[in-house]
C-alpha cells in the first residue's frame, strides 16, 4: 500500500524541528529495542543532531503525517572495495507503531534510495533480526535479498564492542 499525504525530507541537522523529532523517535525505538518500557533518559540523543552534523557520513530522513514526525531512517555512506564505489548502509528504521504497515517505511527507504543513487552508489545495505518477520518481508518487498554471492548462507553481522575504559585490570 503505497501511503497517502506523507512526505518524507532529508533531515538538516541544524533545523531545530528536524534535530527534535529526530531525537524523539530515535528515542521511541531505544525503549523499544531495548525491551518494553525500558527506561532510557530523556535526554540520551540530545547531542545527537549535533554529532551527526559533524559526521560527513551522516545521512537521515523523518516521515511526516501533516506536523506530526512518524517515522525516521538513519543511515551513513560508505565505501565497497569490491565495487570501488559508495555505499549507503542503513543503520536506523523507525516507524512510531500507530503507522506500521502502511508504507511508511518504504516510503522513507525509497527518499534513501534516490540519495544513493545521485550519488552514484552501487548499493544499500541494512541489518534486520531474523525474528523480524514484518520487517524482512517489507524489506524484500523493495528489493532487498540476501548477499547474491551466497543466497543459500545468511550473512551475520557480527559486532566487538570498544571501550575507552580498562575492562580488566591487566588491559593496557
Amino acid at each position: 500500500m503505497t501511503p497517502t499525504n506523507i512526505d518524507v525530507i532529508r533531515v538538516n541537522y541544524s533545523n531545530s524541528r528536524h534535530s527534535k523529532d529526530l531525537c524523539r523517535l530515535l528515542h521511541l525505538y531505544a525503549e523499544h529495542e531495548t525491551g518494553a518500557g525500558a527506561a532510557i533518559s530523556p535526554g540520551l540523543f540530545d547531542a545527537l543532531p549535533d554529532l551527526l552534523d559533524k559526521f560527513p557520513t551522516s545521512l537521515s530522513v523523518l516521515a511526516y503525517r501533516g506536523d506530526d514526525a512518524i517515522g525516521l531512517v538513519n543511515a551513513f555512506f560508505g565505501f565497497s572495495t569490491f565495487m570501488q564505489k559508495r555505499l549507503v548502509n542503513v543503520h536506523d528504521v523507525m516507524v512510531i507503531p500507530e503507522q506500521r504497515g502502511r508504507g511508511v517505511a518504504g516510503r522513507m527507504l525509497h527518499e534513501i534510495e534516490r540519495i544513493a543513487r545521485e550519488h552514484d552508489c552501487c548499493r544499500i545495505t541494512l541489518e534486520v533480526l531474523d525474528s523480524n518477520l514484518s520487517a524482512r518481508s517489507a524489506y524484500a518487498k523493495l528489493g532487498f535479498s540476501q548477499t547474491p554471492y551466497h543466497p543459500d548462507r545468511d550473512t551475520l553481522f557480527l559486532q566487538k564492542p570498544l571501550s575507552s575504559r580498562k575492562t580488566r585490570p591487566d588491559d593496557d
